[in-house]
């Protein structure tokens, strides 16, 4: 059979579904015009398979305007319709069908969803009732009926709907969340609470389930039922790193970040933690050490980024998150060995890379940051502060005429990014001076600090190490003190103020 004959009988068989009282019986006979109107169903159908919807539309109008109560004809021409983008005769055809084939579910569920994507949530309502009356287990009935009711804030009858529904077929997930999030919603954070410990109680062993009750105990200063969840949950998995870190952070008490860092030494040790669930227990502690320096909290990160490196010796996200602590704490050479092992691991970690230019410009390997930022921009030609370290590394060494060439490039690379031009603009300003092109330098430097509302630090820097040759140290000085007060924290510049000079 080609493949021809196979779409006819199967469009044929469609058609006969279709008829509300139609019935095959044995010996039954069609008349040559009934034949006919199939054929033509059948061909409309063609047409619309090839996206043709408007020869469709052509044939499917005629045979309605020969039967005006026939369900098949009124909905295909709504689902042409729906293709030709015309949602008035969508939803005004499978209204029609609707209302000639009250009984067949193919015809209604067409009706009900077309009302919903329309957003006519009221007119949804009947045919979704009488769906679900006939489908009582049916949970996507259930759904759309109960999804329509809170469309048009009847969350009563919503919640009728999925309390039937699970009357059917049980406490059941999706079930179970609907009703949690309608309560939510409605602010009867009691209720709310019923869902979950209903859900998590029914499938006791499903930890993800336990997790969500834990959660929202914690949400409601439940903190002695939160931490029994957990208990639970470590029954069931005792290498689980959410269950653990609380349960750790309980018995170590929250109001010493420190301590509590280092409570976590069993937990970061554990191999079958995996390495992200431990990293992102750690950044919140790093930023607030960028943020406000502490020894303590310093050396307690180092010590738990260690072990991370150690137990998750593959993974070089690992070596990465040491190098960041590392450079937090001032540790440039630890730092970068571990950026360049990172690299060795993963050399498509951008991040990875500024961090390593950063540390060799810290530690003054200028020829160690020339080679690497030629790698990196080699690599990555579309980041614009690869350009920034770029020319950066050509002024230390000596190059400016590079510098200031791709310095420029970098400029235009940069577009929109006023943070990453107004470092490129610095650097210029520093390869401009570096030349003896002062003019140009001090055109560069304010252009730098009024795109960043003079709170760019390396600027800030720049103008200060400027103001200095000059012969201004007063002046240099206050620019390096605002620096730092604009988040500059390097060796070089604490330096540069204890010194009083370059």
């Amino acid at each position: 059979m080609n493949t021809i004959m196979r779409i006819q009988l199967l469009l044929f068989f469609m058609i006969i579904s279709f008829c509300g009282n139609a019935q095959i019986k044995e010996g039954i006979t069609y008349t040559e015009d009934e034949i006919a109107i199939q054929d033509k169903y059948v061909e409309a159908k063609k047409y619309v398979l090839i996206g043709r919807f408007e020869k469709a539309e052509e044939i499917l109008k005629q045979l309605y305007n020969d039967d005006r109560k026939n369900p098949a004809v009124a909905t295909e021409l709504s689902k042409v319709y729906g293709y030709l983008e015309d949602p008035f005769n969508e939803f005004k055809y499978a209204q029609t069908a609707y209302e000639n084939a009250t009984n067949n579910e193919f015809v209604i569920i067409n009706y009900a969803n077309i009302c919903m994507a329309q957003e006519k949530f009221d007119d949804a309502i009947a045919p979704l009732k009488k769906l679900v009356l006939a489908h009582p287990s049916a949970e996507v009935y259930s759904d759309k009926l109960a999804t329509s009711y809170l469309q048009i804030n009847d969350a009563d009858a919503a919640l009728t709907t999925y309390s039937n529904l699970e009357k059917q077929i049980g406490i059941t997930e999706n079930v179970s969340r609907r009703q949690y999030e309608i309560y939510e919603i409605l602010g009867e954070q009691k209720k709310a609470l019923n869902e979950l410990e209903k859900l998590s109680n029914a499938f006791p062993l499903e930890i993800r389930y336990l997790h969500n009750l834990a959660s929202y105990y914690t949400k409601l200063d439940k903190e002695s039922k939160a931490l029994d969840v957990y208990r639970r949950i470590l029954e069931i998995d005792i290498n689980d790193a959410s269950a653990n870190m609380a349960i750790t952070a309980s018995n170590t008490g929250k109001g010493d970040d420190n301590s509590y860092l280092r409570s976590l030494t069993p937990v970061i040790e554990n191999k079958s933690i995996p390495v992200d669930r431990k990293i992102l227990e750690l950044i919140p502690f790093i930023d607030q050490l960028n943020t406000s320096y502490d020894q303590e909290l310093a050396d307690a990160l180092i010590m738990l980024s260690e072990k991370i490196t150690i137990n998750h010796s593959s993974e070089a996200k690992s070596f990465a998150l040491f190098g960041d602590i590392l450079l937090s704490t001032g540790r440039v050479k630890d730092a970068a060995k571990a950026y360049e092992k990172t690299l060795s691991m993963n050399d498509n970690i951008y991040p990875v890379w500024e961090g390593l230019m950063e540390c060799y410009t810290e530690a003054k390997e200028n020829e160690k940051l020339l080679k690497t930022s030629t790698d990196a921009l080699d690599l990555f030609p579309n980041k614009a502060s690869a350009y920034m370290y770029y020319g950066r590394a050509n002024t230390l060494n000596g190059d400016f005429t590079e510098a200031i060439d791709l310095l420029n490039e970098g400029i235009l690379v940069s577009g929109k990014n006023i943070y990453t031009k107004s470092n490129i603009l610095a650097e210029l300003a520093r390869a401009n001076a570096a030349s003896g092109n002062m003019q140009s330098a001090e055109k560069n430097i304010d252009q730098a600090l009024e795109m960043s509302n003079n709170k760019n630090g390396l600027a800030l820097e720049i103008f200060g190490d400027m103001l200095y040759q000059k012969g201004n140290t007063e002046g240099a000085l206050e620019q390096w003190k605002s620096a730092q007060n604009n988040g500059v924290r390097s060796k070089r510049l604490i330096e540069k103020i204890e010194l009083k000079k370059l």
